[in-house]
């Protein structure tokens, strides 16, 4: 937890030593045009009971013509959990929402709200197959939903650099305990703009 933190208040702070330079003044990244975003970058979550998720993230951003708000598609792909209580074997989750962007210059803050679906396994309840006397494990795709917010930091024509943070709730509904699926998620790295 404290190697999280320390990643992303350096990252955070370097986005805010970059905003204070020459880049960002009075830099526009142009809401006079159509802009397309796309990045891929690891994300980590943390669960209760001291548990810590790791996640693939993939980002696709659409944001129209002369608007703040966004179109935007996030899928994560699960990696791995430790800690005291893992709960899942598999949580593959997919988001569509909406996002609103506060700013149009370099430095632009974001909030959003995307529903989505999970396809997750619980490694905790299983359910006995009478012929087998093996404990299975259903997986089952499940609603969830997301709450996220940001900055991004445009300081070149191609790339820009993220952080963002979210929260996500549902649970995972299978043949024997539902189990929760809230976690909170922070990701940060480096992306595509066109």
């Amino acid at each position: 937890m404290v190697k999280i933190n320390k990643q992303l208040l350096l990252a955070f702070g370097w986005m805010i030593c970059f905003a204070q330079s020459s880049f960002c003044q009075e830099k526009s990244t142009g809401i006079d045009q159509t802009k397309y975003k796309t990045a891929l970058s690891f994300s980590t979550g943390l669960l209760t009971e001291k548990t810590r998720t790791t996640q693939l993230q993939g980002t696709l951003e659409f944001r129209p013509k002369l608007s703040r708000t966004a179109l935007r598609a996030d899928v994560f792909y699960f990696l791995n959990s430790v800690g005291d209580r893992p709960r899942f074997s598999m949580n593959n989750q997919l988001f569509v929402g909406a996002f609103y962007r506060f700013s149009d210059k370099a430095l632009q803050p974001f909030v959003g709200f995307q529903p989505g679906i999970a396809y997750s396994q619980s490694s905790e309840f299983g359910s006995l197959n009478e012929t087998t006397g093996e404990l299975t494990y259903q997986k089952t795709i499940n609603p969830v939903g997301s709450i996220a917010g940001g900055v991004d930091f445009f300081a070149e024509k191609l790339f820009f650099m993220f952080i963002e943070t979210r929260y996500i709730f549902g649970k995972h509904k299978s043949d024997t305990y539902p189990v929760f699926l809230d976690e909170w998620r922070v990701s940060f790295g480096l992306g595509f703009h066109f």
